[in-house]
């Protein structure tokens, strides 16, 4: 069945909601004989303002417990894909120590073990992990379907990240409107102009010109100009 999930990967790069891209994923994980799926992608707000970076099928119960006691800080699941985009096999001996209580917790609701990898794209800054899990206790029979299965999932994930981060463009290209006067400092910067130049050129102070670029950071969501120069770009709200 991986031959058939790797073929209709693209089909989610044509997905128009996040309705249709869980949908595909919980039926190519189902394929490959996984029946739980997590998505966590960092700081990613809709355009009404909402948290909607994780999509999950996991017992809303245990998603209620790890929300309400912070376990994504003490997660070393978590940790791994967060600081690694080497794909991770957990079972029962990930989760050390204090950590146990974790994966005990998992396996109440009968999840065993999984694969998690993470993932950050030359584009974005943020880090989404995805992590497909079952009940099957460890062993070496589950242990080498587990490592058949890893490369599918880390390709099932990278077009995961990219169809989520697609539709959240296209959701921010239709709120975002750039004021004349945004666009105008955002197109000298672009051809390589400082705040004093843009100044200089539009007839107005420096601190004005850095006032518009300050808005448009918070628009597009970055940090820093040359990343907001990038984004509208990419775009189309500003033309060189």
């Amino acid at each position: 069945m991986q031959k058939e999930v790797i073929r209709a990967l693209p089909e989610l790069l044509a997905a128009q909601s996040m309705d249709q891209v869980t949908e595909h994923i919980r039926g190519s994980i189902s394929a490959m004989g996984f029946d739980f799926y997590f998505i966590g992608i960092e700081n990613l707000v809709a355009a009404n303002g909402t948290y909607c970076g994780v999509q999950t099928n996991y017992p809303p119960a245990y998603i209620e417990r790890y929300r309400r006691l912070r376990w994504f800080r003490r997660d070393p699941v978590m940790r791994h894909c967060r600081r690694s985009q080497v794909p991770v096999i957990w079972h029962r001996a990930h989760f050390p120590g204090d950590t146990r209580e974790l994966y005990e917790a998992l396996a109440v609701h009968g999840i065993a073990t999984g694969v998690a990898t993470g993932l950050r794209s030359l584009r974005h800054s943020r880090v989404m992990v995805i992590s497909v899990a079952n009940g099957k206790p460890f062993c070496k029979r589950v242990e080498s379907w587990l490592i058949e299965t890893t490369p599918t999932i880390q390709l099932l994930a990278s077009y995961t990240y990219e169809a989520i981060l697609a539709l959240k463009e296209a959701a921010m290209v239709a709120d975002i409107a750039l004021t004349p006067r945004e666009s105008e400092c955002m197109h000298w910067a672009a051809i390589g102009k400082t705040s004093w130049e843009i100044s200089r050129i539009l007839g107005c102070s420096e601190a004005t010109v850095n006032f518009h670029f300050r808005n448009v950071m918070h628009k597009l969501d970055v940090v820093n100009r040359g990343q907001a120069v990038a984004r509208a770009l990419s775009l189309g709200l500003i033309r060189l």
